[in-house]
């Protein structure tokens, strides 16, 4: 009895471990870091987008490569995957699936390519979807294995009514992330900050010991003066703006 006892007080603590290890990282997540300073911001998030980049893997033979590739198909059978595609310098094959309960749609591409003698494979996931905060932990709980091991870039579009001008709000927001801005476009109608924050590790390079992981976009819409198209993407903004 002593010992079912025991190990049902070890099962429980380490239950508790797990879950306060998740807890954890997903609030740490530079994703739900994103929508919770958007929210404070009075933006109200309409779609959002996660980017995923596999390390590049490098191949002897285009037969090991092929190899590969059929694994990996073999193994997703989920996705609708389109033929191989020849492109200019390399080959390209496409992968759809969509999960309607989670309101979100998937694509993955496989590029082959030849480089300095080796036979390289690069797969990217892109998943987009509504926003939609109650869906997004099993959203993250369904990807974390790749969010933890991959690089991911995160990106949210939405909008907000304003009372400053574009490059006022927008640094605003950037404050907000603790962010220090690097790099500008400021127009009558559109505004674009490229930032650095010491809060995430993803960074991107823009030489002379700068660098970059933050990004917002600020663009004026069709609908009222005040109201605005909002961007923020981490480092890089994942869709279209």
């Amino acid at each position: 009895m002593k010992k079912i006892i025991l190990m049902l007080c070890i099962f429980l603590l380490l239950v508790t471990i797990t879950t306060k290890e998740a807890k954890a990282f997903y609030e740490e997540n530079e994703l739900s870091q994103i929508t919770k300073i958007a929210n404070q911001n009075g933006v109200s998030i309409n779609t959002w987008s996660m980017y995923i980049k596999e390390p590049i893997q490098h191949f002897s033979t285009m037969r090991d490569l092929d190899k590969s590739v059929s694994v990996f198909l073999k193994n997703e059978k989920e996705y609708t995957w389109s033929p191989k595609k020849a492109e200019k310098d390399h080959y390209k094959i496409e992968g759809k699936k969509e999960s309607a309960s989670l309101g979100i749609a998937e694509k993955v591409l496989i590029i082959i390519y030849s480089q300095n003698g080796k036979y390289n494979l690069s797969i990217t996931y892109d998943i987009k979807g509504k926003w939609n905060e109650s869906k997004w932990p099993a959203i993250f709980n369904m990807y974390k294995n790749k969010i933890d091991n991959y690089s991911t870039f995160y990106t949210i579009q939405g909008t907000a009514n304003i009372e400053n001008s574009l490059y006022t709000e927008a640094s605003q927001l950037l404050a907000d992330f603790s962010g220090e801005e690097v790099q500008s476009l400021n127009e009558n109608n559109f505004v674009s900050l490229s930032a650095y924050t010491k809060h995430w590790e993803n960074k991107l390079p823009l030489g002379d010991n700068q660098y970059m992981n933050l990004h917002i976009a600020y663009r004026e819409t069709s609908e009222p003066a005040n109201k605005v198209k909002i961007t923020i993407g981490t480092p890089i903004i994942t869709s279209e703006y």
